[in-house]
């Protein structure tokens, strides 16, 4: 019950970014496929990968 009303409350916060069917290539490698993200209006978001 606690999880359902939490992804409620996601889904209506704005929106500052929204990226559909996102895919990424290095070189022949494949890195990103189909990525789906929105990331909401004042939240901290970070994405973490190689160097």
């Amino acid at each position: 019950m606690e999880n359902e009303a939490i992804q409620q409350e996601e889904t209506t916060e704005a929106k500052n970014i929204s990226v559909k069917n996102c895919n990424l290539w290095y070189g022949d490698f494949h890195a990103l496929k189909n990525i789906d993200i929105e990331i909401p209006e004042k939240k901290v978001t970070a994405f973490i990968g190689p160097s």
